[in-house]
């Protein structure tokens, strides 16, 4: 695939890593012209300069989006870091396999180093320990004051995904809250995670196995509709692969933000709100940001006009491997972001990543934390 790189530069206009750093070496595009170069004689660079260089990539997805040769650069670095694993690399991957195990209580222990004390080479990563939990989180002011009969008596499955699951329940109990208003009959569902961050990592086996098991759940239901509230979690699922493609339409069409059924409800401000409130766009909020669309329905001018532009950085294996980098693109969104007292998002990831580097007297969390789930 690398190529069919015609070298036009497209990627080059929406690289969140090459605007930060004006480095184009960390380009899209020379990382398909790396693959090209490996692709001809594997032994021109050590496993671990490979390593490195792989890593390097945030894993927004954009460049792939605005390719119009269809080059997958993620996919690329994807298939090089599987073949040229590293520490961090197999420390991600652990991170992401044992979420039940680890991530709640690793949260709560990084909440209590004071940043005196955090190693500088962990300290970022540390900080983004925390944000996973956001502090207190933000004090909810949306009340609902009626429910659509639109969805009663249906029923759904409901992803929750790995942070909701095991640190953020208060995003969980909002969601199961608002579905219970709608008449939505939830049933359960053993989800595991998604594997979009497994599969960016170069994880291809045990993103297969998760993804394995996750439709088998889907199909054992009747194929119900799945609903999400995590736009990286929607994008991970979209990108499960199928060898049927009937199955493949069916399983599109089935999973649905919960935005989606959200949006016929109506909400009441109480007066509690903040005056001022910023969105940030997810990279894998892809079309239409069907969560921006609620949020602008029920908050109207509280909430001001997103930028729609700006990574936060998180970049997955990135932030393990290029802390620093990671940091120059953040610096970049929050630059793009001053101005509101709190700054919602729908990608769990993205929430995890801007609550650990807020600005003092900035708070930040998922739009489900301003719910009042009575």
């Amino acid at each position: 695939m690398a190529g069919d790189c015609i070298l036009c530069g497209k990627c080059l206009e929406v690289c969140p890593l090459l605007a930060a750093t004006d480095r184009e070496e960390l380009s899209p595009r020379a990382k398909a012209d790396l693959v090209r170069l490996l692709d001809g004689d594997e032994a021109l660079l050590r496993s671990e300069d490979v390593a490195r260089l792989t890593s390097l990539c945030l894993g927004c997805h954009r460049c792939k989006s605005a390719c119009s040769q269809g080059v997958d650069v993620p996919g690329m670095v994807a298939m090089l870091r599987g073949a040229h694993p590293d520490f961090k690399a197999w420390l991600w991957k652990t991170w992401l396999t044992h979420a039940k195990q680890l991530w709640s209580v690793s949260s709560t222990a990084a909440e209590l180093i004071p940043e005196s004390f955090q190693p500088e080479k962990f300290g970022p990563f540390l900080k983004m320990l925390a944000g996973m939990k956001g502090g207190a989180g933000l004090t909810p002011f949306l009340s609902v004051k009626a429910f659509p009969d639109t969805y009663r008596g249906q029923k759904m499955l409901l992803f929750a995904g790995c942070t909701a699951t095991y640190v953020q329940q208060r995003w969980l109990h909002s969601a199961r809250y608002l579905l219970d208003g709608l008449g939505v009959e939830i049933l359960p569902a053993d989800f595991q995670c998604c594997g979009s961050g497994l599969k960016g990592a170069g994880c291809a086996q045990e993103a297969a196995s998760m993804e394995a098991h996750n439709l088998d759940i889907w199909r054992k239901a009747g194929r119900l509709p799945v609903v999400t509230f995590c736009s990286s979690c929607r994008d991970g699922l979209l990108s499960f692969e199928f060898t049927d493609a009937q199955e493949a339409a069916e399983w599109a069409e089935s999973v649905i933000p919960l935005s989606i059924i959200a949006h016929l409800i109506l909400f009441m401000i109480s007066g509690n709100s903040p005056n001022k409130m910023g969105y940030h766009r997810p990279c894998h909020a892809k079309g239409v940001d069907d969560d921006l669309a609620l949020l602008q329905g029920a908050l109207g001018e509280r909430l001001l006009p997103p930028s729609g532009k700006e990574c936060c950085g998180f970049g997955g294996l990135m932030r393990l491997s290029a802390p620093e980098l990671s940091g120059q693109v953040n610096s970049r969104c929050w630059q793009a972001l001053e101005g509101p007292d709190v700054v919602l998002s729908s990608c769990s990831a993205c929430v995890t990543q801007l609550a650990g580097t807020a600005p003092g007297g900035v708070k930040v969390g998922h739009w489900l934390e301003i719910i009042k789930a009575e």
